[in-house]
């Protein structure tokens, strides 16, 4: 169940990063000078609207546009997606086609800010001659009829900006002509934002009761619309819907269906990571009561085979199970600590492969390591040697049969970190503006997260099973209250410190020093290589052996790695204008 929840988590997580670019939705990162002059005039801008019996809108422009200056390239023309009627439709241009003078030109399509669609046009490495150029612009919307609202009393309405407010130049002359599948009835026509209140000038429309319009006008300033509803006698087309809102769409994209597909991929990849998660799954096997550890297996050792990994605490739990055999002495100083060799190769025997690996930090009899909290040369041993302990008591497991390779073995874990780069990736890449292409390696990340756990990537044998049970039985004696099970210390006090660097390993201490108050009445003893000075006494010296010892050799380490890294440093209410579909606008470039 905690693996379960771990990759909902992960799964809730990755889709919130997938879902960042709707965090920037209408921001403009590249935004300029909206007061900026600009120095092209449209002479004249003639418009065709043909709408359909479908609904459905063929538009030709064409515009004369003079450039008083020689070093522009051409203009651009965008049409935002969000139709203020109704957030749940989107306008996006289709088959945009442009000449320029009669002749085919560059077009280079964009999406900016999450709803603008962009067309430049032109040859960016050409600049064009004085005068007026000639650009007929082509394309097609779908669905441009809508259902009637308040303003018309017809089951159908086309709501339009005929001229859109995003145009920056002057207009000096339009004419603007519409061809609907049934007579306009209740034509209402303004130019300029908002009402005839807000200052719109009402337009003049001819052929109002027919199924051709024209709109003519002149003098148009930067930035003013021409907006046109016309009430249609037919049926409303099926409006083409998205469930999310437009801030979503560079995320989503603007089709269901293309959502659905990376949904169902998702679902597959998701259902791999959760099956690799499963092989990679070992059940807790039942945990006797074990009132002594397994033989020849040390606190390192026993450390490794419940948690499939070992810590900095198993290491003092090694140096301490030493100490407790009389293979080494510990003390301690204000500065650090100082481990002693006591006997030589006499005083390791007998004890386990791991702990004996400890003697490494010694050069043999009498010899002594200081591990300073400043020295860099001790913390240059001593990371060593943890990475040879934490390398040696893997290598024990496996030859001694107790681990074997489960699933992909390492490679489970490679891929998750692949797929979170993979997620991240598409989250600010996302190509054809959908962030979602990275949801199907989302859903493989969260559903094998837990393979990026220690031990992942192998599992206990059946002897290792076998073995696990014994250590965690034995784990259990010493952790749990003596109300649930006791420990019978009569007369075999000496038990108390000869098992302490196990607690230590398996951080329950604290725990085993409580189980022997309640069962002796009396506070636990002191180990004899145990040295303590002023501040310290019996009751929980263990938990601060093991914070001192380890605040040292963090700092041992710390030092060595800042010379390594300073070394390796170097430098919808009523009609009013400007609204309906067809918003956009442009200018040249």
């Amino acid at each position: 169940m905690k693996r379960l929840i771990a990759s909902a988590i992960t799964f809730l997580v990755l889709v919130g990063v997938l879902c960042i670019p709707a965090l920037f939705y209408d921001v403009d990162f590249e935004s300029t000078d909206m007061t900026a002059s600009e120095p092209t005039t449209i002479r004249a801008y003639k418009a065709d609207f043909t709408v359909d019996e479908d609904g459905d809108l063929d538009v030709v422009e064409t515009l004369t546009v003079n450039f008083p200056v020689s070093d522009r390239h051409g203009i651009f023309r965008f049409f935002d997606r969000v139709d203020s009627t109704d957030p749940d439709i989107r306008r996006i241009p289709e088959d945009f086609e442009a000449t320029a003078d009669g002749v085919d030109t560059d077009v280079k399509h964009t999406v900016e800010q999450g709803r603008y669609d962009n067309y430049r046009i032109g040859d960016a490495d050409t600049t064009l001659s004085t005068g007026d150029h000639v650009y007929v612009l082509k394309y097609h919307m779908d669905a441009a009829l809508t259902p009637g609202g308040n303003d018309v009393s017809t089951d159908s309405q086309f709501f339009w900006s005929l001229i859109p407010s995003g145009w920056q130049q002057d207009i000096d002359k339009a004419v603007l002509t519409v061809h609907l599948p049934a007579p306009a009835e209740d034509v209402q026509c303004l130019v300029g934002e908002g009402t005839v209140d807000d200052g719109a000038d009402p337009c003049d429309v001819q052929g109002v009761g027919t199924q051709d319009l024209t709109i003519k006008a002149q003098g148009l300033s930067p930035h003013t619309p021409i907006t046109l509803i016309a009430g249609q006698d037919v049926a409303p087309p099926e409006e083409a819907t998205l469930p999310w809102a437009p801030r979503f769409d560079d995320v989503l994209g603007t089709n269901v269906s293309t959502f659905g597909v990376f949904a169902l991929i998702a679902l597959l990849f998701g259902g791999l990571g959760l099956l690799l998660n499963w092989l990679a799954y070992e059940r807790e096997p039942r945990f006797p009561l074990m009132y002594a550890p397994p033989e020849g297996v040390g606190p390192a050792q026993a450390q490794f085979i419940l948690k499939e990994s070992v810590d900095r605490r198993a290491f003092v739990a090694s140096l301490m199970q030493a100490a407790e055999h009389g293979a080494v002495d510990l003390q301690r100083s204000d500065i650090g600590w100082t481990i002693s060799d006591k006997a030589g190769p006499q005083g390791w025997a007998g004890l386990d492969p791991i702990t004996t690996s400890i003697a490494g930090l010694l050069s043999g009899p009498g010899s002594h390591f200081f591990a300073g909290k400043k020295d860099v040369h001790a913390g240059q041993v001593l990371q060593t040697q943890l990475s040879s302990f934490t390398a040696e008591t893997k290598t024990w497991a496996i030859m001694n049969g107790l681990l074997s390779r489960a699933g992909m073995g390492g490679f489970g874990g490679l891929m998750v970190l692949l797929g979170f780069a993979a997620t991240i990736t598409f989250t600010f890449w996302r190509p054809f503006h959908l962030s979602v292409m990275g949801l199907p390696f989302a859903a493989f990340t969260a559903g094998a997260i837990a393979l990026l756990q220690s031990g992942a990537s192998t599992k206990r044998t059946p002897a290792g099973r076998e073995l696990w049970s014994r250590i965690g039985g034995f784990k259990r004696i010493l952790s749990t209250p003596s109300s649930k099970d006791r420990f019978d210390f009569s007369g075999r006090q000496e038990l108390y410190t000869s098992y302490l660097p196990y607690a230590v390993a398996f951080d329950c201490a604290k725990e085993w020093a409580e189980k022997y108050r309640v069962e002796v009445g009396s506070e636990p003893p002191t180990p004899s290589y145990w040295y303590y000075g002023a501040g310290y006494n019996t009751v929980g010296f263990a938990d601060s052996m093991v914070a001192d010892f380890d605040s040292t050799l963090s700092s041992a380490i710390s030092s060595y790695e800042a010379t390594q890294s300073s070394s390796s440093s170097g430098g919808g209410g009523g009609f009013s204008g400007g609204g309906g579909g067809g918003g956009g606008g442009g200018g040249s470039w």
